[in-house]
């Protein structure tokens, strides 16, 4: 006998709001709009002898011990970025869960059915890295699976990643785009003074949006003669980074002109105007990140595409042309190791600095005439 729906539980915070382009899903609040299936237990083992894997239904339709399994796994992640992005990662696999079953019908969630997924993003236009982004995070949300004892074998073993080796798409600034930029933001406005603090703090410290939009007044620290920032990183890894005088007088002009009192701790970067709540007593968006760049780049007369990013690589392009140790640099990006300096070093590529122009037989004079 069929047991009667009841209304599921309500999904935790980190899942709220993300919605699908085509299909919007909440995982696990996708049991609100269909029936809900059994209690999911361990795989049963088929006669032939081999292990079963997931039906394609059990994460379309989550019973309870699966849903609680999903939500401490989105909950074990240290970081809220982190959360969001395995997040959005799962409910697009379930997308394609969903057109699977109806072009396909019932099936068990195996490693074709990761391949497939796979094509069906490379098929979707994403980048490799993208992709390969999109099978670890599957990778590692199986693997929770199989600890929690909700089944027995990981359908993404096996299934190879493209790890592409290729040119990041982010461009970098020059020198001479930097200095273009920051002559741009009005100072005597508010709106204009929180613009070029956030530019100066992307150019001189390399900062990421969401580690910019994080930063509170009580980051901000002096000792022996030296003005820093405390940044809390990916996997909550704290580091500090020493602010040179123009940042400092960026940051308390900022202070000044907004009448924010840097001795009591709240938000550093908050928006000018909300018109949505009125509320300004809160972080700048990420969004707002975005536009102030590519507004300042646009108007310094920059035709490529640039982002928050490119602040942050040409940050890290300019330390590397001065010389700055491989060591210190990766300090001062917050990386684990040294071997993303190179994927970030945005000048590495130019043409004027190329090493084909600086070789020389001795014969190149007569070879021009």
């Amino acid at each position: 006998m069929r047991r009667p729906w009841k209304k599921p539980k309500k999904s935790v915070s980190v899942l709220r709001g993300l919605h699908f382009k085509k299909v919007e899903l909440q995982l696990p609040a996708v049991v609100q709009t269909l029936p809900q299936p059994p209690v999911l237990v361990k795989p049963q083992v088929e006669s032939q002898g081999s292990s079963t894997q997931l039906r394609i239904t059990d994460l379309m339709r989550p019973g309870e011990s699966f849903q609680r399994s999903l939500e401490g796994f989105l909950l074990n992640q240290r970081s809220e970025h982190t959360r969001r992005a395995y997040g959005k990662d799962l409910k697009r696999f379930v997308q394609f869960l969903h057109f699977r079953h109806q072009a396909h019908g019932p099936e068990k969630l195996n490693r074709t059915v990761i391949i497939a997924y796979k094509e069906y993003l490379l098929a979707d236009g994403l980048e490799h890295t993208t992709v390969d982004r999109h099978l670890a995070t599957l990778k590692s949300f199986f693997g929770w699976l199989q600890e929690e004892g909700l089944v027995e074998l990981n359908p993404a073993d096996g299934v190879r990643f493209l790890k592409p080796k290729r040119i990041s798409p982010t461009n970098g600034f020059s020198d001479e785009e930097v200095r273009r930029v920051l002559s741009l933001p009005n100072l005597h406005s508010r709106v204009g003074a929180l613009h070029y603090v956030v530019l100066m703090v992307l150019f001189y410290c390399g900062l990421r949006r969401s580690e910019l939009c994080a930063l509170r007044t009580s980051h901000l620290g002096y000792e022996r003669g030296q003005s820093f920032i405390r940044v809390r990183g990916k996997g909550n890894a704290e580091r500090i980074i020493p602010l040179i005088p123009p940042v400092v007088s960026a940051i308390f002009h900022y202070a000044k002109i907004t009448q924010k009192d840097l001795a009591v701790d709240q938000v550093l970067f908050n928006p000018m105007q909300n018109h949505r709540t009125g509320s300004t007593n809160k972080p700048l968006d990420a969004s707002m990140i975005f536009y102030i760049v590519v507004k300042y780049a646009k108007k310094a007369g920059i035709v490529n595409r640039v982002s928050p990013h490119s602040c942050r690589a040409t940050a890290i392009s300019n330390a590397r042309d001065h010389h700055v140790p491989d060591r210190a640099i990766q300090e001062f990006a917050g990386w684990s190791s040294t071997d993303m300096i190179t994927r970030y070093d945005k000048r590495k590529t130019a043409l004027e600095g190329a090493a084909a122009k600086s070789i020389r037989y001795g014969r190149e004079e007569e070879a021009a005439k």
